[in-house]
């Protein structure tokens, strides 16, 4: 479904330009709509700013930092439960760095999403990828993304 993956790049992108005047230590988190981090490669990733898109079944979560790095996945589904890429219509996860984009779909990569929370304003959850590169973006090598957390008001 090639829906899903261009409105998620939309959304990180929109994420990305948010931009935050916050710290730049990775372990401060100053969001005011909750937490959203993770380990890219073994490193920390505090999103600064991050909003959560939900409307007909589709979710869509991005977070960015000050260091210009953008982090987001979406999926399709209702109620909590666990969302593999691959195996669930529209499950993907994404991220850019310095112009360069990653991700997982059901052409490439791996992970899942773990939603424990969804109310009509909350979304809670864990995440975990292995995102490909994005040739035409100059990516090279894969993105590692673990101990990944959300906690989200919208």
């Amino acid at each position: 479904m090639r829906l899903v993956p261009t409105a998620a790049l939309a959304f990180l992108a929109l994420a990305a330009a948010c931009g935050s005047d916050g710290p730049t230590d990775p372990d401060v988190d100053d969001l005011a709509n909750g937490s959203f981090s993770a380990r890219i490669d073994g490193n920390n990733f505090n999103a600064t700013a991050a909003a959560v898109v939900s409307s007909g079944g589709l979710v869509s979560i991005g977070g960015g930092n000050a260091s210009g790095q953008t982090l987001g996945f979406a999926w399709i589904g209702t109620g909590t439960g666990t969302f593999t890429i691959g195996t669930t219509i529209g499950t993907v996860g994404t991220h850019t760095f310095s112009g360069k984009t990653w991700s997982a779909s059901s052409a490439q990569g791996s992970g899942s999403i773990v939603l424990t929370t969804r109310t009509s304003n909350r979304v809670a959850g864990t995440f975990s990828f292995v995102l490909q590169p994005d040739a035409a973006s100059g990516a090279t090598g894969t993105r590692t993304i673990t101990q990944g957390r959300f906690d989200l008001t919208f």
